[in-house]
């Protein structure tokens, strides 16, 4: 491990090892034991080489098994880490999976090459793929002798299809790859018809995403038609029916007029299993999962599926199934549709039959899913059924949040004015549930489980309806208030035409700069979601461009600073492929459409333009868009926190830390990166930008309070999920270099404030670190203290 981690080490023992193993006198047991070292001999070119070539002589010195296994996978393992040598390594291990007859060297030189395929296949030699594919053939053609050493060559050929380079090598019709596929994908061994099967899915593909004919495309559909059924029969296919189910969805997202086919294939495959023909729960929810992903892929697609799925809820007695058909039902549904008696009866029994954890599943899946009526029935029922306070407060706050979108989807009256003033009600209803949510969040948050995301996503969309309401108030001002009569001198004196219309140019201003504030607040919320999971994010990408929106519309109206062809000629809206995202994709594009007009010249505030941003809002409360919760508010697939510690620290808790006039102050901050069980799930920490700001004493003849405040910032790479950086800052004097740009030549006491930022691997900054503060006095000479 010293030779991995020490470049000076690794070279300078390279030698003695070297030495060690060629030596007569060394044991082999100790060989044995000092040849894994040679693996980590990578920090250098020349110290590499020198590794390979005694490696090499070892080959063919001990070929006894052990010494063979232990030098392939040293030799593997340097080939892997220096990239330069890996085509010779192929070479090498498919020559010992050829000429060597003990099986337990092919089966490690078949791990190595697996290993060195993930590397890609662009390393590879050419005929390499050949010379593999040719052995494969071979297997396959003895029938059940090597089974063991087919499934694992044909690992390493699905490794290297997921590359770009194989596929596009092995696309033609007749090519020995897809002729290899098709005669295994018909073997009576599942593993082999699986592996063979997804080579073939994975060809396909990557046809239909280059434009390219897709020869045997038709062939590939059938064969996972037929491995679905037949490995739905038997519960000790599971991991084999889930990979064919892969290779379906990603078939289905390349191809979506296969959706159809899979569907109907799919649905009969689960509607026919049953716990006594042998299948088990996993089976169902494994192809309930499937349907989910082909159901957003498109809309409608699991449409023909409703009976059954009904028919299926009745039947099953699996709980976790019964969940997965419930969310099927709300995915269905959710693509446009409203409930009927048949499905709000099937759901209401499911409820009645399930724990408290499956009816929770259930509310949740409803909630994402925009059916916030069931949610708030479920969640009504669950708070009072739980033992921990906090738990209550988390329920009751689902509850509150799910009614307050209900309230926003109640029907109103059939005449215009009826829905107007009916609109108001609903929005302050809604309003008032959501202040309530976020009451009850904040009680349920614990220092363990923030609830920060849900908090801070609740009061948006509230700060976000009120604009809504303030907005109605300020179109109706139009007609409730006229224009005084000043209005022309108010003109002539501020050059603002519009300011002959009176009180409601000023108040359709104010809800501009409101949307305007509530899109930042959310561009805010999503940069501090660094653990969210694309849709989470794309949902709030999705509420801050209703936010833009709206603004546009207003500041279309009222005029502004602001007023721009914002979107004015693009084209449809896009957050996402899932059924939810779609609708929120329609609704701002019906948003935009109904948008007055923009007037270039003399633009007026009519009644006819005012009545459009009634018509925006009345789309956005009246019903019509159901708002799905991001899974983010519920659960986090990916956790990472930042632990700050800043230094020097006061010796006294609560005092300040002294520093003498014209000194400057060393700051040292160090921090952890902490990762929860599934680290890096979505996206990871690349470097993490720490900010320091100092703030100085607010002096009594002084006019400027924030301006004085200054910032550095230091960009350092964690290591071993560890980093430390440190500042030079100058306090109560002027700044001698470029530690700080502070211009402060007085005491007093200083707030030095240090918050980090993670920056990924694709440059985004995510504002999701924690803030420390330190309280600095500086002592001011008595000499230079000004007389009252």
């Amino acid at each position: 491990m010293f030779a991995a981690q020490s470049k000076l080490f690794a070279v300078s023992m390279c030698s003695k090892i070297s030495d060690m193993i060629r030596g007569q006198a060394t044991p082999s047991s100790m060989k044995l034991q000092l040849i894994p070292i040679l693996q980590y001999m990578h920090h250098d070119t020349s110290t590499a080489s020198m590794v390979n070539e005694l490696c090499m002589e070892l080959l063919g010195s001990y070929p006894a098994v052990e010494f063979v296994r232990v030098t392939l996978s040293a030799l593997s393992t340097l080939a892997s880490a220096t990239v330069i040598d890996v085509s010779g390594q192929v070479t090498l291990l498919l020559q010992y999976l050829h000429n060597d007859p003990r099986l337990s060297v092919k089966r490690h030189a078949l791990h190595l090459l697996h290993s060195l395929a993930r590397r890609g296949a662009h390393l590879w030699p050419q005929g390499a793929l050949t010379n593999l594919i040719d052995s494969t053939t071979i297997l396959l053609q003895d029938g059940t002798e090597n089974t063991d050493l087919l499934i694992r060559t044909l690992d390493v050929i699905e490794v290297l299809s997921q590359s770009a380079v194989t596929c596009d090598a092995n696309m033609e019709e007749g090519s020995p790859l897809l002729s290899l596929c098709v005669n295994a994908c018909y073997s009576p061994d599942p593993f082999v018809a699986v592996k063979a099967v997804t080579i073939l899915a994975r060809i396909a593909c990557y046809c239909y995403e280059e434009g390219l004919p897709a020869f045997g495309a038709q062939d590939v559909v059938s064969c996972l038609e037929s491995l679905i059924v037949l490995l739905a029969l038997d519960e000790k296919h599971l991991y084999q029916l889930k990979g064919c189910l892969r290779s379906t969805v990603k078939l289905c997202q390349a191809q979506p007029s296969h959706c159809t086919i899979f569907v109907d294939a799919i649905g009969a495959t689960l509607i026919n299993t049953s716990p006594e023909g042998g299948q088990s729960d996993g089976q169902m929810v494994a192809l309930c999962e499937a349907l989910g992903a082909i159901g957003s892929l498109g809309d409608n697609a699991l449409l023909p599926l409703l009976p059954d799925i009904l028919i299926k809820l009745k039947q099953t007695v699996h709980v976790h199934t019964k969940v997965m058909l419930c969310t099927l039902l709300f995915q269905i549904v959710a693509g446009g549709y409203e409930w009927n008696a048949e499905c709000l009866e099937a759901i209401k029994k499911v409820v009645k039959s399930v724990d408290g954890w499956a009816k929770y599943r259930i509310a949740r899946s409803a909630a994402r899913y925009g059916h916030h009526r069931i949610a708030t029935r479920i969640f009504y029922g669950l708070k009072e059924a739980v033992a921990s306070e906090q738990l209550h407060f988390w329920l009751s706050g689902l509850q509150l949040v799910t009614s307050a979108e209900s309230h926003l989807m109640e029907e109103t009256e059939d005449n215009e004015n009826g829905r107007k003033s009916g609109i108001v009600e609903k929005l302050n209803g809604a309003i008032s549930r959501y202040a309530s949510a976020c009451a009850s969040m904040k009680a349920a948050s614990t220092p363990l489980r923030s609830l920060q995301f849900a908090s801070e996503y609740s009061i948006l969309r509230c700060e976000f309806l009120q604009a809504l309401v303030q907005l109605l108030h300020s179109c109706r001002s139009l007609c409730t208030a006229p224009p005084p009569a000043i209005a022309v001198a108010v003109v002539l004196a501020t050059k603002d035409d519009l300011q002959r219309y009176g009180r409601v140019t000023h108040q359709l201003r104010k809800s501009a700069q409101d949307l305007r504030s509530c899109a930042e607040n959310y561009q805010k919320l999503y940069q501090s979601a660094f653990d969210a999971d694309p849709g989470s994010l794309a949902n709030i990408r999705a509420l801050q461009e209703m936010c833009r929106l709206m603004a546009n519309s207003v500041e279309r109206v009222c005029g502004g600073v602001g007023v721009s062809r914002y979107r004015q000629n693009e084209g449809d809206f896009n957050f996402g492929d899932s059924v939810e995202m779609r609708q929120l994709a329609r609704c701002c594009s019906e948003v935009r459409r109904l948008a007055p007009p923009l007037e270039t010249e003399g633009g007026a505030i009519s009644h006819l333009r005012v009545g459009c941003l009634i018509s925006q809002v009345m789309l956005l409360a009246g019903g019509k868009m159901r708002l799905p919760i991001p899974r983010y508010f519920f659960q986090a697939l990916q956790a990472t926190s930042v632990k700050l510690s800043v230094s020097p620290q006061p010796r006294v808790l609560g005092e300040p830390v002294s520093v003498p006039q014209g000194s400057q102050l060393a700051l040292k901050v160090e921090g952890v990166l902490r990762h929860g069980r599934r680290a890096s799930l979505f996206r990871s920490v690349a470097a993490v930008c720490i900010s320091i700001s100092t703030v100085p004493p607010s002096k009594i003849n002084s006019d400027q309070k924030d301006t004085n405040m200054n910032e550095l910032q230091q960009t350092v790479t964690p290591h071993r999920d560890f980093f430390a950086c440190e500042f030079l800052l100058s306090l109560g004097s002027p700044a001698t270099g470029p530690s700080c740009n502070s211009n402060i030549n007085s005491g007093g006491q200083y707030q030095v404030t240090a918050s980090a930022s993670i920056l990924d691997k694709d440059g985004n900054v995510w504002k999701c670190g924690p803030r420390s503060t330190l309280q600095v006095k500086v002592h001011e000479e008595p000499t230079k203290r000004k007389l009252p």
